[in-house]
């Protein structure tokens, strides 16, 4: 009688804990309010990524992290840092890369038809058009839980600039430094040099090399330009030289007004002389074939295509792709090589180029506001902007990519050489193990880049800087912060404004004749409220100073 009880008792034992199992592997992995339920998550503590693991439990959290791919970095889903990131947080990302050719359309749709995935980046653009459709989560009530952004944020008060009504959406891509890196102009020089001309240093000059250019070599177009981060070929072409004339186009996100440190305020560039005179001289460039037909649609890697393989000699853009264009140019002859021009003046007078903002803070993550139990994304984001979480996404693994040796970053002999014959190394490793602000990174320490410079990139960056502190080389600056009615009022402006300039601005560029009509299409600007744009604008950045 004894032994029955016992053995009743077992088998009671043993059918509880089966339940328990199965209990266990039911539901899914959906974080969103449309999936299962997730479990209660740790609160974030600690300043410096010494804090609970963002899963702590068993079961991993699963996050679909959509990001654009760019075309020099391949966005892998098996990274280093996504492995890393499993195994030190036990969040499982589920990587989705878009061609960065046609993310700023499919992330627009995913927005309009709310169904965006956990983690997105986008622009602030997006987050003042959408944040008051209730989309994307709102970050300020768990800011006390993110000790790390936090701090962040301190170091870097810009980023309070992305807020909207004083509530932060976004986690912003921040740079523990920044180089002076942008829109510059970069020039073949062996080819002056074949054709026995002066390095030039006005835009006149520039006109008279082109030409030169275009006469030795006629299937060529001297100058190219592209679309990228989310701006036309049009726009990325107008931004450098407009500014470059001493007006200006667009803001970094597009919007059509630009900040002229002159006046130390936003204006509207199509009203200004400057602006028109950069114009015409675009459409002077165009009709003699100068400049490339296709500006308006070329994709990043049909401009790499045509600069890494003598199509083109010009180009006014990111200083940094030209040692990727100098590799392979190199292999067909050893002479071949781009390299910076000092500031050009134009005929205005102005002489001034436009570079980049300290980091990417116009570009953030958003989370799904739709997220169950957010607690957990949250302090995975946070861990992203410790030391540790900015390292891995940095660096890579300490001791096996990298050794700091009383601080100083030395990268490891196996990892420099496995990639130092790489057409750009520093992009092929920066993939493999998920690195940077084309990786993983928000908070980028970028000491790796500096193992595959080159001595012409240490020039080019040590001349940018310098140009920078004599003040010819000038940021972009952050939008500020807009009120609801203000948000509103732009998106009106904006849907009136882009079409026409988009209808128009290829038209005065392209067409023969067509800049007899320039002040009727001023005029018509301004009844599409380019005034009010301006305006509105001024008064955000006025409540900022």
């Amino acid at each position: 009688m004894h032994r029955k009880r016992r053995t009743g008792w077992l088998w009671l034992c043993c059918m509880a804990l089966l339940l328990g199992l199965l209990s266990g592997c039911s539901g899914n992995n959906n974080n969103t309010e449309s999936g299962g339920t997730a479990s209660p998550a740790p609160t974030a503590k600690g300043d410096s990524g010494k804090q609970e693991k963002a899963g702590s439990d068993d079961k991993p959290l699963e996050l679909t992290w959509m990001r654009y791919e760019h075309p020099s970095q391949a966005l892998l889903t098996d990274s280093v840092a996504v492995q890393e990131f499993l195994k030190r947080q036990n969040v499982k990302l589920n990587v989705q890369g878009v061609p960065q050719s046609n993310y700023d359309d499919k992330k627009k749709t995913l927005i309009a038809t709310n169904t965006m995935p956990d983690i997105l980046l986008v622009k602030q653009d997006d987050i003042q058009n959408f944040a008051d459709s209730g989309i994307f989560l709102d970050l300020t009530p768990y800011l006390d839980d993110m000790p790390n952004f936090k701090k962040v944020i301190q170091e870097q008060p810009d980023i309070n600039k992305n807020k909207i009504d004083g509530k932060l959406y976004g986690f912003p891509l921040a740079a523990k430094k920044s180089g002076s890196g942008g829109q510059l102009p970069m020039m073949r020089i062996d080819v002056l040099k074949e054709l026995g001309l002066n390095q030039p240093t006005t835009y006149d000059e520039l006109y008279q090399v082109l030409k030169k250019m275009k006469e030795a070599y006629p299937d060529s177009y001297p100058f190219t330009a592209r679309a990228a981060n989310g701006l036309t070929g049009t726009e990325n072409l107008l931004n450098p030289i407009t500014f470059g004339f001493g007006s200006g186009y667009t803001t970094f996100n597009g919007s059509k007004v630009y900040y002229e440190p002159e006046t130390d305020k936003y204006q509207f560039g199509p009203e200004s002389s400057e602006f028109k005179q950069a114009v015409e001289w675009l459409h002077m460039l165009y009709k003699e074939k100068l400049l490339d037909p296709d500006y308006s649609t070329a994709t990043s890697q049909i401009w790499q295509e045509k600069l890494s393989s003598g199509k083109s000699f010009y180009f006014q853009d990111n200083h940094g792709f030209a040692g990727s264009f100098n590799v392979t140019l190199k292999k067909v002859n050893a002479e071949h090589q781009f390299d910076m021009l000092d500031t050009l003046t134009a005929p205005t007078g102005a002489k001034r180029n436009l570079i980049y903002p300290k980091g990417h803070l116009s570009e953030s993550y958003v989370l799904n506001a739709k997220l169950k139990n957010p607690e957990k994304a949250i302090a995975f984001m946070d861990w992203l902007y410790s030391e540790e979480g900015s390292s891995l996404t940095s660096l890579g693994m300490e001791g096996k990519d990298y050794t700091l040796t009383n601080g100083e970053y030395k990268m490891a002999d196996d990892v420099y050489n496995k990639y130092k014959d790489e057409q750009s190394p520093y992009y092929s490793l920066a993939s493999a193990l998920g690195l940077g602000y084309l990786g993983f990174g928000l908070y980028e320490d970028n000491r790796m880049g500096v193992t595959w410079q080159t001595e012409e990139s240490i020039r080019w960056d040590d001349k940018a800087a310098k140009a920078e502190q004599a003040g010819e080389n000038i940021r972009f600056v952050s939008d500020p912060p807009f009120t609801m009615e203000e948000r509103e009022r732009l998106k009106q402006l904006r849907s009136q404004l882009d079409a026409y300039l988009t209808q128009n601005m290829d038209k005065f560029i392209m067409i023969e004749g067509s800049m007899k009509d320039w002040d009727g299409f001023v005029a018509e600007l301004k009844k599409k409220g380019s005034d009010e744009l301006v305006s509105i604008y001024n008064a955000a950045l006025d409540r900022v100073r």
